[in-house]
């Protein structure tokens, strides 16, 4: 894949995370919840933590170390796409979505000082943590990537 069309496909999955972020934050108050499902709500939180809400309340040192560690990862991915080019599309794929997933937060991150999460799903007294499009990207990008790397990378070998 060219890189002008890996550069479109991540702007495009940043620009609809963020879009979904205004919508919702235009949309609902802070700890607000819209019923969508019996088993989703929009639900918005800032989260000011790293994933799942972990390290919340660690005030703008710990914002800022987010922020500094976030980019050093993402220029990583961002040098392996473009540079060392994936050896395939599953793993070409993955990278795309973990890089695209990890901007869209960190524009919230370093523009806002939390993450906007909204998606909220739960079964009966279960709940989930309460995510958004990026966390979406992050998940799947390392699910196809794992699943590349142990499945499909692994059989090719022998």
């Amino acid at each position: 894949m060219k890189s002008t069309k890996i550069s479109s496909l991540i702007i495009l999955l940043i620009v609809l995370d963020q879009i979904s972020k205004v919508l919702i934050s235009s949309n609902l108050a802070l700890g607000e919840s819209l019923n969508l499902l019996p088993f989703l709500n929009f639900t918005l939180i800032h989260n000011t933590g790293i994933a799942f809400s972990l390290f919340d309340e660690g005030g703008n040192i710990s914002r800022w170390l987010l922020v500094i560690v976030v980019s050093a990862i993402l220029a990583y991915l961002l040098f392996l796409m473009y540079k060392k080019t994936p050896k395939n599309w599953p793993e070409l794929m993955s990278l795309i979505l973990i890089s695209s997933g990890g901007l869209g937060n960190l524009v919230d991150r370093a523009f806002l000082g939390y993450v906007v999460d909204f998606i909220h799903v739960f079964y009966q007294d279960y709940s989930f943590y309460v995510f958004n499009l990026a966390d979406s990207y992050i998940t799947v990008g390392i699910i196809l990537y794992l699943s590349y790397f142990f499945f499909i990378e692994r059989a090719e070998e022998t």
